[in-house]
């Protein structure tokens, strides 16, 4: 009798901690570039997996990959186009309660995984906040493009986990005309999920919509890229063709 009690409590025992296992193998997928990209030679995808306790990063030669997640934890997953042309913006997905075995990154979610990644980082990660209302109203109050947004505020309020949606405020912009050697070309905007087009005439790609932090855009074309940094004062762009270039708003 006694024999038959130890073994159902170890088969218990060793039911409860496969329950209760802290983390699986799954796989995420990547989105292909839209077809304005395809042209370009990427040569992976930058990944970093961010919980409370722990930031990883790897290189992704595929657009799929296997890793090891936290089954109740929040997660953030971003995957970053690399090539010659420098660093896209990510694609990105949020684990909150909706791991399955094949799971899918979107560009239009890069932005929210990003934000989400670096509230992550500074150890705050609410399991009772609703991330899926929260990708929703960023992609809504952007008009589709979050990159125009002002991450530093979205990450504050995650932080502190005081975040609504009037912390939800455009980032502040300007336009430049850049002077650029060539014939005249189109180049776009690094953000896969919201392309804007851009026109190289006369040796000046017009009109280049710019926020403040890091812009990039491409010639897919050429595989050339351009990245543009920028604050509420003045800007610098780093580029193979025209070296740095730089000035005031």
């Amino acid at each position: 009798m006694k024999s038959i009690a130890a073994t159902l409590l170890c088969l218990l025992i060793a039911s409860c901690s496969f329950l209760d296992s802290k983390s699986t193998d799954v796989t995420f997928h990547i989105p292909e570039l839209p077809k304005e990209m395809q042209q370009l030679e990427v040569s992976g995808y930058r990944v970093v997996m961010t919980t409370v306790d722990k930031r990883r990063e790897f290189t992704a030669n595929r657009n799929s990959f296997t890793a090891s997640v936290p089954v109740s934890d929040i997660t953030a997953v971003l995957a970053y186009p690399v090539g010659p042309w420098g660093e896209l913006k990510p694609a990105g997905f949020i684990v909150h309660g909706n791991l399955k075995a094949h799971n899918y990154l979107a560009w239009d979610n890069g932005f929210a995984a990003e934000c989400t990644s670096l509230s992550l980082a500074s150890g705050y990660g609410s399991e009772n906040f609703n991330f899926s209302m929260f990708q929703q109203k960023l992609i809504e109050k952007s008009e589709g493009n979050p990159w125009i947004l002002e991450r530093d505020k979205v990450v504050y309020a995650l932080s502190y986990g005081i975040f609504n949606m009037n912390y939800i405020k455009k980032a502040e912009s300007h336009t430049l005309t850049l002077p650029r050697p060539g014939t005249d070309c189109t180049w776009y905007s690094g953000t896969p999920g919201c392309i804007k087009k851009y026109f190289q005439r006369d040796g000046f790609i017009q009109n280049l919509d710019i926020t403040e932090g890091e812009n990039v855009f491409i010639n897919p074309e050429t595989g050339e890229g351009i990245t543009i940094y920028a604050d509420r004062l003045t800007w610098i762009c780093i580029s193979g063709t025209t070296g740095g270039l730089s000035g005031y708003w």
